[in-house]
């Protein structure tokens, strides 16, 4: 595994958003299909009927209930709903719990997140006092567990930014790996072992296409105790712009991540909590139907893509697309701007998510669009290469 000090000059995701067209943008990652028209209705309802006003910072009660029951369903972990100290918290936005965790565990500390990695996990960390390392997984985005033993064993005890926590993120950011059981258990004995936190960052979870299914990592032996599970509403129902997520665990894990949302935030938006919670168990097969929608999209973008040149990752999950730029390039920052120039369309280079060399021929694409939108940019996409 290398180790790189040195800092690289990363592309900025949003800034080359502001670059191209809609019609090219599979850059920035967000959903960008419909909302479900009654959330959209409940909303309208609830604030016409002005109820528009202050909630308690760890959410609404009903909406709570909600995911209570999502989480029991979905993950197969029971939460008390009444536990005086909480296990569940509705956040603004997963950005918002990660937030709420940097304040409360990681000043003057470190985290370890896996790279390719998700930038907000390092950016949100540093920015409230506190430092990241990497680990940089193998070429096919596998890991040994020595390996990381190793890594934590050689952070866990220094006197600067001592290690605090794992960040896991599976489905991954950007690269959409789904972690095996067998991986969830090498992190699971590292935490263990070094007395680590463990962040699981699990927002893509309904995403999930391929043979390995989604493990929460909290359900492994003795992990409930020193994991906060992170999740978003953002991806799954298309509102990224109305910040709901949640975070859950040990009560008293989430007690202090509950108080800096209260100082930081005060609440989530109370109405768009309310109109949630009223739909967001009313469709038992809403997940199911998400999951085949985007598997479709997968399989379309993957096969045109494929035609091209690039070489795929088989990742299990279907929100973004982790793939090799043609052969004939090396650079996917130079092969990114050339798309913008000659078709207006672009994806992410590589080098926005690592701080080492390795992953500086790949591209990172969502496929979180409409399929007119997908089929028009791949369309710009097989232009730029002719």
């Amino acid at each position: 595994m290398k180790e790189q000090t040195a800092k690289k000059i990363k592309p900025d995701i949003r800034a080359i958003t502001r670059l191209v067209p809609p019609s090219g943008n599979l850059v920035q990652g967000q959903s960008e299909l419909p909302i479900d028209p009654q959330l959209a209705k409940e909303a309208f309802e609830i604030i016409a009927a002005s109820q528009n006003h202050y909630g308690g910072s760890e959410g609404d009660g009903n909406l709570r209930k909600a995911v209570a029951e999502k989480i029991k369903k979905y993950n197969r972990i029971q939460i008390d709903i009444d536990a005086k100290s909480l296990e569940l918290m509705i956040t603004v936005g997963g950005t918002g719990a990660l937030i709420g965790i940097a304040q409360s565990y990681l000043r003057g500390k470190s985290a370890l997140v896996f790279e390719p990695y998700y930038p907000y996990h390092r950016r949100i960390i540093e920015e409230f006092g506190g430092k990241t390392e990497t680990f940089s997984l193998d070429a096919d985005l596998s890991f040994e567990k020595d390996a990381l033993r190793e890594r934590c064993k050689d952070l866990v005890n220094r006197n600067e930014f001592p290690l605090k926590a794992i960040i896991v993120c599976t489905p991954a950011n950007p690269s959409g790996k789904v972690m095996t059981q067998t991986e969830l258990e090498a992190v699971a004995d590292v935490c263990k072992e070094f007395d680590l936190l463990c962040i699981s960052d699990e927002v893509y979870e309904h995403f999930v296409t391929g043979e390995n299914p989604h493990i929460p990592i909290a359900t492994l032996p003795n992990m409930w105790e020193r994991t906060i599970t992170v999740n978003s509403f953002s991806k799954s129902w298309n509102i990224s712009g109305w910040r709901l997520g949640y975070a859950y665990g040990k009560g008293e894990l989430i007690a202090p991540v509950n108080n800096a949302a209260n100082v930081i935030y005060v609440c989530p938006a109370t109405p768009l909590q309310a109109a949630l919670s009223r739909v967001l168990m009313r469709d038992e097969n809403y997940y199911d139907k998400l999951r085949e929608k985007f598997d479709e999209k997968r399989s379309f973008v993957s096969r045109v893509l494929r035609e091209i040149g690039f070489q795929i990752y088989n990742s299990g999950s279907a929100f973004y697309i982790w793939a090799r730029i043609p052969e004939d390039f090396n650079d996917a920052l130079k092969f990114n701007e050339m798309l913008m120039e000659k078709a207006g369309v672009a994806g992410v280079p590589g080098s926005a998510f690592a701080d080492s060399d390795d992953w500086d021929s790949y591209m990172r694409i969502c496929i979180a669009r409409e399929d007119s939108i997908l089929e028009g940019a791949l369309d710009k996409l097989q232009t730029a290469l002719k």
